[in-house]
């Protein structure tokens, strides 16, 4: 064999991905023509560079993902106030939109649903400060910035895409159809582990090995955390009184716990990995707290048992084992919501060693309401 015809496997195979790039290249978008919202900037140039980096971002993920209900993209570096000050367009209640930041993770991106124009639709916010590295494509020390920019916004496109498989299945009910008291708390929770598992799941490819890593640990942190924090709420409510805030902070709280798993869960089925060989630090939490032990396989399963049928679901009804679930986790952490007649709502709290206020916790309780700093 000559050399020349060493060399034609190597020929042919680049000849082959530079088939794949021109045919990714001619492929059409799915992302409208609505441009940047661009707030904040200290310069005309760098708002137009920073622009053109996550249009043209967004512009490739629209060949893969389905971007056709995005209707406005804001890069702002008041982040906060871009998402306070959004109109979701619905008479409904809701959230009040704000970023994450805690003790496990700060966010710098969300695609919040939005009503316009009679149509369910997608507004993505972004933080300017990070998207910026978007712009400097020619500083080879930002990639791994660059890399886990593109992975979020690919993490906010599978939220739209997600967004028209749902308005398909259940047509003029997102935004626009009030939830009584329980099933409002539970659908919160249940559709929340949905959506942040099927984005992870969609956006899964664009991440790296530190993507895993921080789903695992913010897992792991929350799940560390959960059951004090849901405690401490239940002793403060037998001081305050306030039903509704104390089902409010415990739902939080092991919403919180179940949406970190759910991230794990979509990343990891994304990638055709498992839990014990990518995530084994999860397992070992999750065993040394045998009351969530079930409910994190049975996570698991509902949200692959949900993916097996996307794009064939009927109705809303497709949610009711996720919010099954977030009823027995609320009810193992110390909660048993109950709907009475004409909506209302009716909490169960039963007394336990871990939810009885300390003499501490009396004395700082009663201190803060005679200065009237009590919240």
């Amino acid at each position: 064999m000559n050399k020349s015809e060493e060399d034609r496997p190597d020929a042919a195979e680049g000849s082959s991905e530079e088939r794949a790039m021109e045919e990714f290249a001619q492929r059409p978008t799915t992302m409208p023509d609505i441009g940047v919202d661009l707030r904040g900037f200290a310069t005309e140039d760098q708002a137009k560079a920073v622009g053109a980096g996550v249009l043209s971002t967004l512009h490739a993920l629209g060949k893969i993902l389905n971007l056709k209900r995005l209707r406005q993209v804001i890069v702002a570096y008041d982040y906060d106030a871009a998402l306070a000050e959004l109109d979701r367009g619905t008479l409904l209640p809701t959230k009040a939109l704000t970023a994450t930041k805690d003790e496990i993770a700060v966010g710098i991106a969300m695609a919040p649903k939005v009503l316009r124009d009679g149509e369910t639709a997608c507004v993505m916010v972004l933080n300017a400060a990070h998207m910026s590295v978007l712009a400097q494509t020619d500083n080879p020390e930002l990639a791994a910035l660059r890399d886990e920019m593109t992975y979020t916004l690919a993490h906010e496109c599978g939220h739209v895409h997600d967004l028209d498989v749902q308005e398909s299945s259940f047509p003029n009910v997102i935004l626009r159809t009030a939830l009584p008291f329980k099933d409002g708390i539970l659908f919160y929770i249940a559709s929340g582990c949905w959506e942040e598992y099927i984005a992870c799941r969609l956006s899964a490819f664009f991440g790296t090995e530190t993507t895993l890593r921080a789903y695992q640990d913010t897992f792991c942190v929350a799940l560390q955390s959960g059951k004090e924090r849901a405690d401490a709420a239940i002793r403060q409510y037998r001081m305050h009184h306030d039903v509704g805030r104390v089902a409010n902070e415990v739902a939080e709280v092991y919403k919180r716990v179940l949406v970190y798993a759910s991230y794990l869960f979509g990343h990891l089925d994304g990638l055709d990995a498992s839990v014990a060989d990518k995530a084994p630090k999860a397992l070992q939490e999750v065993a040394s707290r045998p009351c969530f032990e079930l409910f994190f396989a049975r996570l698991h399963g509902e949200l692959r048992a949900l993916y097996a049928t996307y794009n064939q679901w009927k109705s809303i009804d497709i949610f009711e084992p996720l919010k099954r679930l977030a009823y027995d986790v609320l009810k193992t952490g110390g909660i048993d919501i109950q709907d009475r007649p004409g909506g209302a709502g009716y909490v169960d709290i039963p007394f336990t060693p871990e939810t009885i206020p300390t003499l501490v916790e009396q004395a700082a309780f009663l201190a803060a309401r005679q200065s009237g700093n009590l919240l």
